[in-house]
């Protein structure tokens, strides 16, 4: 019988009294075994080896690719409510839905990486408080303080997380409708921005698209890497901010005519 081993560290009770970093010294140890026609139910909280399975090989596929593991399996649920989402290079369909579980394809850039079946009771566990604090034998426990970097361009690569940019606004397409494969109506416009180390494409989302223009330099916060047709974008997503932080001369005139009208 072929086992495969792996460790997960869940946190104390009163979780909520103690902060993250109290937390981490407090954890308990949950030993996971994962085996072949395996007999009997697994602990808690795992209603079925099945069950117990689909999250551990969701847990290593985010490990694989380098992805934070709770925004992977938040990126599963989220495909589950709405048919599809993204995470970094990572792309989650639900192909089949029925009455207790889900098919998912996953892919990176028309690849096919993983497709299984995951349950209600999975997916419903994917999104719990508790498991933002898992803690995985052989990978380090998560650095919640770790800030974004200051990058430039030319730093930007497929390994890239986290990051800030200082960059101009160069070229900027027209705004265009896009309907998804579900049916939301969403507006798309592709920004190209540059530093003095090269140039990379941006894609504007709705409420995004007006808030930069041609010419503009721009301070880019918190942004993630993705990508597109084998070509890495700027992703800024929820939890990134874009603003404009210096706008081009005709623009600081323009602004500052209608101030004194």
């Amino acid at each position: 019988m072929m086992a495969t081993r792996s460790q997960i560290t869940l946190n104390s009770p009163n979780r909520n009294s103690r902060s993250r970093e109290k937390m981490a010294t407090e954890m308990q140890t949950v030993t996971l075994d994962i085996r072949r026609r395996a007999r009997g139910r697994p602990r808690a909280p795992w209603q079925s080896m099945s069950d117990m399975i689909s999250f551990v090989s969701l847990v290593r596929i985010s490990k694989r690719y380098e992805i934070e593991t709770f925004r992977f399996l938040r990126s599963v649920h989220r495909a589950w409510i709405k048919g599809e989402s993204s995470c970094d290079s990572l792309f989650v369909t639900c192909r089949q839905l029925v009455e207790g579980y889900g098919v998912f394809l996953i892919t990176q850039d028309q690849r096919v990486v993983a497709q299984f079946k995951v349950t209600s009771t999975v997916l419903d566990y994917l999104v719990r408080p508790e498991v933002i604090n898992f803690r995985f034998e052989g990978y380090p426990a998560p650095n919640w303080n770790t800030p974004p970097k200051d990058l430039m361009i030319k730093d930007l690569n497929s390994e890239t997380r986290r990051f800030n940019l200082d960059a101009q606004v160069v070229e900027k397409s027209p705004s265009r409708t896009i309907v998804s494969k579900w049916g939301t109506t969403l507006q798309l416009s592709t920004a190209t921005v540059m530093d003095e180390t090269g140039t990379i494409s941006m894609p504007l989302w709705n409420e995004q698209i007006e808030l930069i223009s041609v010419g503009d330099l721009v301070h880019i916060e918190n942004a993630r890497l993705k990508k597109f047709q084998g070509e890495l974008q700027i992703k800024v997503g929820k939890l990134a901010r874009l603003r404009v932080i210096e706008l081009p001369l005709n623009r600081r005139k323009s602004t500052n005519l209608k101030n004194h009208l």
